[in-house]
């Protein structure tokens, strides 16, 4: 089948079949409408140019798509300083977008996706040579995902960076029997300890709606939280309020407070299959006897449950917490091509 691959600018002018294609292709929420114009609108890194590539068969049937972004000396994650160093302060045509861990190419399922997957990325190629970019490319995608074989095929080349951390939620019956049969005594107990602890203290947990969520106190802990790894500007005051307000119903806070004072706040995201544990900050002292970490942990993951997800994705870094608490890693791979 032959297909016609079409350069949108803004989400908003393409149309309803890029939400049915996402749906079919199960995509994650970072490719949803919301978050799409929610970063057109507020981008959290700084953005050239925008595109979204639709392959569409001869009757305007969306068959693939990507999101793409023209980008220079944008590299939070220190991806191409480490491993294109020649490449830096050259343009950069890159999907998806670097607060993205969960990078795939959403195809319709069936008999022809290969061939619509093809053209989805020479048309990437394409776009990068026509618009002068001196890197082309797609970060944080599965390594043994198969875009693996598509991307080294079509010449690309794929660089390790990364391990995402996941947990398919129904191996368990909820969160107790998680913490019952996934977790050795000893990180069982060191949880089940800080809950009593945050319960004695007076903690309560809620989880809310953006529209009544505190983000300013979301966005002051998340800094200080990041800060401690050089990142803070992650999280960028103001821009990533506003960012937030934007994804609309698709994400909810869960807050942890102490007498009226709110020492955790995480962002999680929703989409047709999975929870997004995407982001948390937390108080760094005056909480003694537990850690609002861990707490702030064990309510998303009963939130997960509750949600009726198959999957609970945490994105990357902490390896040595991810492990302990059992979650699977997967490789996350940068696929390049120079132009």
């Amino acid at each position: 089948m032959d297909y016609t691959v079409c350069v949108h600018t803004s989400i908003d002018d393409v149309d309803e079949r890029w939400d049915d294609l996402m749906a079919a292709a199960r995509a994650p929420a970072f490719y949803r409408r919301p978050f799409l114009r929610a970063f057109e609108k507020h981008p959290l890194h700084p953005v050239l140019r925008t595109a979204y590539l639709l392959a569409e068969d001869g009757s305007g049937r969306a068959h693939a798509a990507l999101p793409a972004y023209l980008q220079r000396d944008v590299d939070p994650m220190r991806v191409i300083a480490e491993h294109y160093p020649h490449a830096a302060g050259r343009t950069a045509l890159l999907s998806h977008a670097w607060h993205c861990y969960d990078t795939v190419l959403p195809v319709r399922p069936g008999p022809r996706s290969r061939s619509a997957a093809e053209c989805a990325v020479t048309a990437l190629r394409d776009l990068a040579s026509e618009w002068g970019a001196g890197l082309c490319g797609i970060v944080n995608a599965d390594a043994a995902g198969p875009l693996d074989a598509q991307l080294t095929g079509a010449g690309f080349t794929g660089v390790d960076i990364d391990v995402g951390w996941g947990l398919p939620l129904d191996r368990y019956a909820g969160f107790d029997d998680y913490l019952t049969r996934a977790l050795s005594g000893k990180a069982r107990q060191n949880l089940r300890r800080d809950l009593r602890a945050a319960e004695k203290a007076g903690v309560g947990a809620c989880t809310v709606d953006v529209g009544e969520a505190d983000l300013d106190g979301f966005v002051r802990l998340a800094r200080a939280t990041a800060a401690k790894f050089g990142n803070a500007d992650y999280y960028r005051p103001g821009l990533f309020k506003d960012f937030v307000r934007e994804l609309g119903d698709c994400v909810r806070a869960v807050e942890l407070r102490v007498d009226g004072r709110m020492i955790a706040s995480a962002l999680i995201l929703t989409d047709d299959t999975r929870l997004h544990y995407w982001a948390v900050g937390y108080a760094q002292k005056d909480t003694p006897g537990f850690s609002p970490f861990y707490v702030s942990y064990a309510h998303v993951m009963r939130e997960a449950w509750a949600s009726g997800r198959d999957w609970v994705e945490l994105g990357r870094r902490n390896p040595s917490f991810k492990r302990r608490y059992a979650l699977q890693p997967r490789v996350l791979r940068a696929y390049f091509a120079e132009q």
